[in-house]
């Protein structure tokens, strides 16, 4: 896995796309709604993606996952009960709601902004994937976009991970039940990582990603995570 910047072609259009898709921190929301107010140019921008994002939400059908999931997720825990702490974070993560509509805003800003010298996947090709990470507490951690047909992997988190001197790692769930570490993530800054070989072809058919905090200098084993789960979300197809 291999980290390049993530460097959009238009500061405005930009902070005009995080303002309608609720990203910001407070004062960076209170910042740039205020520049709407008194910048009539800047307020067209945040129409503008207002009326793309509307159109993405109408599009977007909830998805439950099945019955079969969980005797498939207690064996990757290994645990027969609800207080075993793997298996409460496996069945939260299943569960828990996957913020379908925010995915797909953040998707539509990848793809939008992302450098012209990478080509857009053809129509008929392998599906752009997204999940949108939560806490806990339910407040979104990070966005999570994945393009198989170039293997890209497109990570913008907010800055709800910033100041833990941890190290976040990224974690796919497989639909029958198997657990693969990706690797260490920046937390603190939007990044794009080229994917390949067998984690490629994994993340074309994950089923959940989730994010781990491990301590710096230490890498977990490929099967499980070592530090607590903080935030996770479904990988859904666009």
């Amino acid at each position: 896995m291999t980290d390049a910047p993530f460097t959009p072609a238009d500061d405005d259009d930009a902070l005009a796309a995080e303002l309608s898709l609720r990203v910001l921190s407070g004062a960076e929301e209170a910042g740039a709604r205020a520049r709407a107010d008194a910048d009539a140019a800047f307020a067209r921008r945040v129409e503008a993606w207002d009326e793309r994002f509307g159109v993405l939400a109408e599009e977007i059908a909830p998805v439950t996952p099945g019955a079969h999931l969980w005797p498939r997720v207690e064996t990757v825990a290994g645990a027969a009960n609800d207080d075993e702490p793997r298996v409460r974070f496996w069945r939260r993560w299943a569960v828990g709601a996957s913020a379908l509509a925010a995915a797909s805003f953040a998707v539509a800003v990848f793809l939008a902004l992302q450098p012209p010298a990478i080509a857009p996947a053809p129509a008929a090709g392998p599906v752009t994937r997204v999940a949108t990470l939560t806490l806990e507490d339910g407040a979104v951690a990070m966005t999570v976009v994945y393009d198989p047909a170039t293997g890209e992997l497109y990570l913008a988190p907010t800055d709800k991970m910033q100041g833990d001197v941890r190290v976040p790692h990224l974690w796919l769930l497989m639909p029958e039940g198997g657990v693969r570490l990706v690797g260490a993530i920046d937390g603190s800054a939007t990044s794009r990582h080229t994917l390949s070989g067998a984690i490629h072809d994994l993340a074309g058919e994950a089923a959940q990603v989730a994010v781990s905090m491990e301590q710096p200098g230490h890498t977990p084993a490929a099967t499980a995570p070592d530090g607590p789960v903080v935030a996770s979300g479904s990988l859904q197809q666009l």
